[in-house]
């Protein structure tokens, strides 16, 4: 089955057909879909994603969760998804520097301190993309959203 008829045949699912389907069905057609709505969805499907994640994944370390934050320079809140081993990871290099017992890392040093955890949660979100269908098809959701936002910004 090509990827196309795949998305085809999972975006029913969720209340989305293919551009075909949409008109006669009343479904969301994401062609049709503006930049803001598309934007909305990816957030909606990402949260979702990560909900059954986290319930399926018993390793908490792997948990993804969100938070808001305010930038620097700026009074609008934005929010961020990261894996917990991510979070401790920035909290424990901050705290072992302000004791003086290591360098504060930038963004790229500290990921590459963590590779070894995100190859397990990349193996974690296959292996339950393999098992679990919806999980699957949220993800395939996901892809074809981001791929239209990308068309659209091109």
């Amino acid at each position: 089955m090509t990827r196309l008829a795949v998305i085809a045949c999972c975006l029913p699912l969720l209340g989305f057909a293919a551009p075909s389907a949409a008109a006669e069905e009343g479904q969301v057609d994401i062609d049709a879909m503006s930049v803001p709505q598309l934007r909305r969805e990816i957030e909606k499907f990402e949260k979702e994603i990560y909900r059954v994640f986290n319930l399926r994944t018993g390793d908490e370390s792997l948990h993804v969760i969100c938070r808001s934050y305010t930038p620097t320079g700026s009074n609008i809140s934005r929010e961020a998804c990261e894996p917990n081993f991510l979070t401790e990871a920035r909290a424990n290099n901050a705290k072992n520097y302000q004791d003086g017992l290591d360098e504060l890392l930038d963004t790229e040093a500290l990921l590459a301190e963590v590779e070894p955890e995100f190859l397990r949660f990349h193996e974690a979100m296959t292996a339950l993309s393999e098992e679990y269908d919806y999980f699957r098809e949220l993800n395939i959701i996901l892809g074809a959203l981001r791929q239209r936002m990308a068309e659209l910004r091109n």
